[in-house]
């Protein structure tokens, strides 16, 4: 699978999802729900993404 260029649907579920188990929710619970999905659907990263996602202050409230 190539890598998206949208949030895909059931990406949008999961972390919907998330954001109902508790809260507040952090970046890092975020980035690994889009990793456990990146695994589970095959998803290899391009060579040209960064090794860690920018982080903003605002991301985290």
């Amino acid at each position: 699978m190539p890598w998206p260029q949208t949030i895909p649907a059931d990406l949008r579920r999961d972390l919907d999802m998330l954001e109902t188990l508790r809260g507040p929710q952090t970046s890092q619970d975020r980035w690994g729900a889009i990793r456990e999905w990146l695994i589970r659907h095959g998803v290899e990263a391009p060579e040209d993404l960064p090794v860690e996602p920018e982080r903003r202050p605002e991301m985290d409230q």
